[in-house]
């Protein structure tokens, strides 16, 4: 997965978990650029988890239980 691909999934995945809105990502990354990084930095602020893939494994792990 290229770069691009991996910030509209990590967007998309994102918004659609209630994470942050397309209006708060957009103007993270208008201010800060627009990189997977910002995303996570978004991410950490919110959740707490440094990475999208750390967030999705322990969310998962704790449904699980």
């Amino acid at each position: 997965m290229d770069t691009n691909e991996r910030m509209i999934v990590t967007w998309d995945i994102m918004v659609d978990l209630g994470i942050a809105t397309d209006e708060e990502l957009g103007l993270a990354t208008a201010l800060c650029g627009r990189t997977v990084q910002v995303l996570e930095d978004v991410l950490y602020i919110r959740t707490g988890y440094r990475s999208l893939k750390q967030f999705l494994e322990w969310e998962l792990d704790e449904a699980e239980e």
